[in-house]
């Protein structure tokens, strides 16, 4: 009898602890990934300064975004984004400070042009020298009404910088919003893009012909639509200098094909690490 009551009461712990772990598990990720940057060895590029609103950051090997909170450093490849009403100050090594704007996306990177943007503006808060915005990027207070009108968010612009040159490639119309907005989640966008390695292996076979003791990692970008197909897929930063590796790269992740979703399109950043 004292065994039944001891396996019971055994039962219930397990029971309870599962149903904390389920109720709490965005909250124990986000603990343990702040836990994690602590320890971060990657180069330090800035910090955010401040936050209005509640935004989000995600490292560039987890698809899980976290919440970003003011004095956290930001390093090389990093993306912060914003949702409606919300804004961040980022603050870089270089002097540069930024305010990223709602409804924006950028990804930090140490390729000697502080970021890369994916969607949105930014206001510029303090300047310096031989650093420079596209006008696609900034606030429509700061933009000359002379320069070009910025494109839509299935065409980022980057900040002026041969290395991260990138190939484009044609884009679908908008979808239709829609009044109840879903998404997809980071672990089935994972597993999607993780499915396609046998091909990314393909890619990277051929490069080797040509340089075999080649190895690196290749930052990609692409934008989901709601019917499941990949509008874009771009090379966002590389240590690979080869153009033939990067295309067929992109062209794989073309390729990819996500289940639909009622929702506004999905831009994702992933690295893929050849080696």
């Amino acid at each position: 009898m004292t065994l039944r009551k001891f396996q019971n009461t055994l039962a219930a712990i397990v029971v309870v602890a599962a149903t904390v772990a389920l109720l709490f598990e965005s909250k124990i990720e986000e603990w343990w990934q702040h836990r994690d940057l602590k320890t971060d060895r990657r180069p330090i590029i800035g910090h955010i300064e401040s936050i209005h609103g509640d935004a989000k950051f995600r490292r560039p090997e987890s698809l899980t975004a976290i919440t970003a909170v003011p004095g956290m450093n930001l390093h090389s490849d990093d993306t912060v984004f914003t949702d409606n009403e919300q804004s961040v100050i980022i603050s870089f090594n270089s002097g540069l400070k930024v305010e990223l704007e709602p409804h924006s996306e950028v990804v930090i990177t140490d390729l000697g042009q502080e970021m890369i943007f994916l969607k949105g503006h930014v206001k510029i808060l303090n300047e310096v020298p031989g650093i420079t915005l596209p006008p696609e990027a900034l606030n429509k207070e700061e933009a000359k009404a002379d320069k070009p009108q910025a494109p839509s968010p299935e065409t980022p612009p980057l900040l002026t910088s041969e290395k991260a040159k990138v190939p484009s490639s044609k884009i679908t119309n908008h979808p239709k919003k829609v009044n109840e907005k879903i998404t997809l989640p980071d672990a089935y966008i994972s597993a999607v893009i993780k499915n396609q390695r046998t091909f990314l292996n393909r890619c990277y076979a051929q490069h080797l012909r040509m340089d075999p003791d080649s190895q690196g990692r290749i930052e990609t970008s692409l934008t989901i639509e709601s019917d499941g197909n990949v509008s874009t897929a771009r090379v966002i930063g590389s240590s690979i200098a080869d153009p033939q590796l990067q295309q067929c790269i992109v062209s794989t992740l073309q390729r990819a094909k996500f289940k639909a979703f009622a929702g506004d399109p999905i831009i994702v950043t992933y690295p893929i690490n050849l080696d």
